[in-house]
């Protein structure tokens, strides 16, 4: 088993964006795999929880970039649980080269809950083993989320949960909120060459087919956008602060 997990990778053709960089998307679905097989290596992985009808939910994600590996480019992702409280959990991630270049850092929190009442476990109690003994100390220079708030009262766009939205849970995949936030800006993103550098994502309620997603966005601003993703009941499904250079 590894404390800190440390996952090769290769930037393959088809696997970037239009700036021929990595894509958020696919990143942002790595990081989530590299947990999983982290935690899994440790016992309490995916499948490990599913046996006690236990589930990880992601509830807040950070990826912070210096810069994005480009085609051809390998790159590593390591992770480890950095803190254990009540019901969550607090993971790190560093993303860099094979030579040790760092191209940046991810944050998350994740909560156990069990998928048939939805209640949250407390970890303490976790089943095969205590958590606390899979934690490292060791840190990474991020800076902490700041407050995602919009004032808008009307949604910028409206669109219905599709196929392709959604995870093995059946619920909308966690990084398609960020796809989803970042197109609504394409226009400033492509017409005056701002890149993506920082993602804070915030996840309050999940949904499903059938559901639709209303955004909300006091638009982009000091190379900045912040964007309130609601279900039709007017919950919260998750809020993503996008930051460019």
């Amino acid at each position: 088993m590894a404390i800190i997990g440390n996952y090769p990778f290769l930037v393959e053709p088809f696997t970037e964006d239009a700036t021929g960089n990595l894509s958020w998307g696919l990143l942002g679905n790595q990081l989530l795999r590299c947990a999983g097989m982290q935690a899994g290596s440790c016992g309490f992985g995916f499948e490990d929880m599913e046996q006690y009808h236990h589930v990880w939910v992601l509830a807040r994600l950070i990826i912070d970039m210096d810069e994005m590996p480009r085609t051809g480019q390998a790159y590593n992702i390591q992770t480890w649980v950095t803190k254990v409280y009540h019901q969550f959990t607090d993971r790190l991630f560093t993303i860099s080269s094979p030579e040790g270049h760092t191209f940046g850092h991810a944050f998350s929190t994740w909560a156990l809950i069990n998928y048939e009442t939805r209640e949250p476990m407390d970890l303490a109690h976790l089943p095969e083993g205590n958590i606390m003994d899979f934690t490292s100390p060791k840190t990474i220079p991020l800076k902490k989320a700041g407050r995602c708030r919009v004032t808008a009262d009307c949604p910028m766009k409206s669109n219905p949960v599709y196929y392709s939205d959604l995870d093995i849970n059946g619920h909308v995949n966690s990084i398609r909120y960020i796809q989803m936030a970042a197109d609504l800006f394409t226009q400033e993103i492509c017409s005056e060459g701002h890149s993506l550098y920082r993602v804070e994502v915030g996840f309050a309620n999940e949904t499903y087919l059938g559901d639709t997603l209303h955004f909300y966005t006091d638009g982009f601003h000091d190379n900045q956008a912040q964007v309130d993703i609601r279900r039709n009941d007017g919950k919260t499904a998750a809020k993503v602060a996008l930051f460019f250079r």
